[in-house]
């Protein structure tokens, strides 16, 4: 916190090499706690929420600005899901990594044809916070018998899924952004998530799909001034999978495009393409608030990408 403008709650956070944003708040953090990750050799994560000003509710993970609330929420979390659950053959059985805010598991559950959602969160803290506090983000599907909640690192629980042999149709990677000294300057100079951003990571989350199976993730920030993260994701994801598309949204609160990449490795041709019956084949299934927020229209905007960027 510092003052601004004679306001003494500001929340200020790194967002490049020359670039910082600074949001208003109402008042004090609504809450602030620090945890530890035994399996992550005893890593600690600084949790914050609190009432921004133009924004409403929202999470913060050490530093950096996660999800608000509102339709922001919905823009993110129906480019997050919506593409993925669009194109996949089934959506029966999900695996969400990280998401323990809430939209992501909500969302996947508004579909009539989920059977079963994992969602594997390492953090407690950001799961029980976020529930008693931003309840809109989990909009009571902490209750569906569907959802199974794991709070464990999602590694360690990939790995028993792939000795097991189970898979799922949908894999939603909705992880904190890997450590990066320059955009993202996690205090212990590395992130909760940094050791699924990998070709082993990755290996795993190809490894835990059905064989015509979808796998999305946020890729961090993917513009005409930075772009370098997201890429080397994408040729990761290339390494690994047959198919791989970059999309990305605007998100005013962190200040930047977000962007995402959805692959598959579809024995056939395959595209998260706007066809009209597959939109409204999947809206016949959905009971979710976010329809309002996507359409074949805007989900060919999030595929449209300048030039420069369609690497």
């Amino acid at each position: 916190m510092f003052e601004l403008y004679g306001w003494p709650y500001w929340h200020l956070e790194k967002s490049g090499k020359g670039r910082a944003i600074a949001h208003r708040l109402e008042g004090p953090w609504l809450f602030e706690g620090e945890e530890v990750f035994p399996e992550l050799g005893g890593m600690t994560q600084k949790v914050h929420i609190g009432d921004f000003t133009d924004f409403g509710l929202a999470l913060v993970i050490d530093g950096m600005s996660q999800l608000p609330g509102g339709r922001l929420e919905g823009i993110y979390t129906s480019a997050l899901i919506f593409p993925a659950a669009m194109s996949a053959p089934s959506r029966r059985r999900w695996l969400i990594a990280g998401g323990g805010d809430g939209p992501a598991p909500r969302e996947a559950l508004s579909f009539r044809d989920t059977e079963h959602v994992k969602l594997v969160d390492i953090s407690p803290m950001v799961i029980r916070e976020t529930q008693r506090l931003i309840p809109g983000f989990w909009g009571g599907c902490e209750t569906d018998p569907r959802l199974e909640i794991v709070t464990r690192d999602v590694f360690a629980v990939m790995r028993e899924m792939v000795e097991a042999g189970e898979k799922v149709d949908i894999l939603v990677s909705d992880l904190v952004d890997p450590a990066d000294e320059e955009y993202t300057p996690f205090q212990q100079g590395e992130s909760s998530g940094d050791h699924l951003y990998t070709p082993e990571g990755i290996r795993l989350f190809a490894d835990c799909l059905a064989p015509d199976g979808v796998f999305v993730m946020q890729a961090q920030e993917l513009s005409l001034i930075r772009y370098d993260g997201h890429l080397r994701l994408r040729r990761m994801l290339k390494e690994i999978f047959r198919h791989v598309y970059s999309y990305r949204v605007l998100i005013e609160f962190f200040g930047y495009w977000e962007s995402f990449l959805i692959a598959s490795n579809h024995r056939w041709a395959w595209a998260p393409v706007a066809e009209f019956s597959r939109y409204h084949a999947m809206r016949k299934t959905y009971g979710g608030s976010l329809g309002e927020l996507y359409s074949p229209e805007v989900h060919e905007a999030l595929f449209t990408l300048p030039p420069m960027l369609q690497i």
